[in-house]
């Protein structure tokens, strides 16, 4: 408790710090706007970005708004931002796996900024099945029998699902099946899997703790059906007019892939709530927070 404490008197100060120079025009166009209002996220149900959108949050509130998080799968986050339900999306992966939303609702949405450089996804195999052989995804078919012909998941209509689809069909693996999952339950299946030295085969992305947290390795993917890109902040259309302050802070706010990883490990593998973790980082790092909102 008393850490807490502590941890919300330093953002506290970091935003009285903020509100000073705010007030005192040293921030070019954002000088003229009083920040007020709600911004409403959507929050797919994946660790990285349940962290990265409370590290936001938190922000926001100090400048002044209220914020709210809405749990839902990312293609209905998407539908939602284009009829001008919600406001924000901060797990854009473009190009590659959200590259069917952007076709779809693209041309009433905000790409508004990249917040995460330099990703990676495809399919991971665990190191002793990558040193049996299987070191790239056309490897796949002459070891049918060991994988039971299963790729595990993670949930129905997500990005890499429909990418995962995509490979099924490139690398002529027809008679595989592609098993609709969690990440949660996904992770436990190769971790099972992985203390009993059973094959299996799983898509995912970087940056993620998998890997920190098991000795997975990526396959080679020769035919590109998996495409490494970058994640952008998406928005509403019209949310630079109604809310200026917030849209200037989102057009700055960008971390590291490391950074990412780092939370996710704390959130999805230590068990930490994503709002302290957030709290946290923000005491931790003033200097980034008024680079972002000034």
């Amino acid at each position: 408790m008393l850490k807490s404490k502590k941890s919300l008197i330093s953002i506290g100060t970091i935003f009285l710090v903020l509100a000073v120079v705010l007030n005192t025009g040293c921030i070019g166009q954002m000088e003229e706007w009083e920040p007020e209002g709600t911004i409403e996220f959507g929050l797919p149900p994946w660790p990285g970005v349940t962290v990265k959108t409370e590290v936001a949050r938190v922000i926001l509130e100090g400048m002044g708004y209220e914020t709210v998080g809405s749990s839902l799968d990312v293609g209905i986050v998407y539908g939602e931002m284009a009829e001008g339900n919600i406001d924000v999306l901060l797990a854009s992966w473009l190009p590659g796996l959200h590259t069917p939303y952007i076709d779809e609702f693209g041309d009433r949405l905000d790409l508004v900024h990249i917040n995460m450089p330099l990703t990676w996804d495809g399919l991971v195999v665990p190191r002793y099945v990558y040193e049996a052989g299987v070191q790239s995804i056309d490897d796949l078919p002459d070891y049918a029998d060991e994988f039971d012909r299963r790729i595990v998941g993670i949930e129905p209509g997500a990005g890499i699902m429909i990418k995962t689809e995509a490979a099924i069909d490139a690398y002529g693996l027809d008679d595989w099946t592609l098993v609709s999952s969690s990440a949660p339950a996904q992770l436990a299946e190769l971790d099972a899997a992985i203390e009993a030295g059973e094959w299996i085969v799983i898509p995912k992305w970087k940056p993620h703790s998998a890997f920190i947290v098991f000795d997975i390795v990526e396959l080679d993917d020769p035919l590109d059906v998996y495409e490494e890109g970058e994640v952008w902040t998406v928005a509403r259309l019209g949310l630079d007019e109604d809310h200026p302050a917030a849209y200037a802070f989102l057009q700055k706010f960008q971390i590291s892939p490391e950074t990412q990883s780092e939370w996710i490990y704390q959130y999805a593998d230590l068990g930490r709530d994503p709002r302290e973790i957030a709290e946290e980082w923000v005491n931790d790092n003033p200097d980034k927070v008024i680079e972002w909102t000034t």
